[in-house]
């Protein structure tokens, strides 16, 4: 691996292990809406919404869908506020279905947001 990729993996895995796990209370509102967004994603891709809803109760959802706006796209925003307004109707199915086919996926764009914001996040 190239030292360019080298840099941007140890610069993913910074986030990932250490800015993911402060208290969401001390960051920076560009922190502050990565790790929102990449603990969803987490939990997406591990638990499905249920399993989101379960590890994160406490969720202001107006500020998560602003942030999957802001950092991935309309799409996933659009699937993430249906899951939380309907989809319970089928036990979050349809939802978790649609998350997984979307491309470029949440994860993609956290990726180039961390990169492109990493003077700010990775403090």
């Amino acid at each position: 691996m190239g030292t360019e990729m080298q840099e941007k993996a140890d610069r993913w895995n910074k986030f990932v292990m250490e800015v993911c796990f402060r208290d969401l209370d001390t960051l920076s509102e560009v922190q502050r809406k990565a790790v929102l967004c990449c603990l969803y994603d987490n939990e997406m891709n591990s638990g499905g919404f249920s399993g989101y809803l379960d590890m994160y109760e406490d969720t202001d959802f107006d500020e998560l869908e602003d942030a999957l706006r802001e950092i991935a796209s309309d799409e996933i925003a659009d699937n993430f506020h249906k899951a939380y307004t309907e989809g319970e109707e089928d036990d979050y199915e349809a939802t978790d279905m649609e998350y997984y086919r979307i491309k470029p996926s949440l994860t993609d764009y956290l990726e180039i947001y961390v990169e492109e914001h990493k003077d700010e996040i990775l403090l």
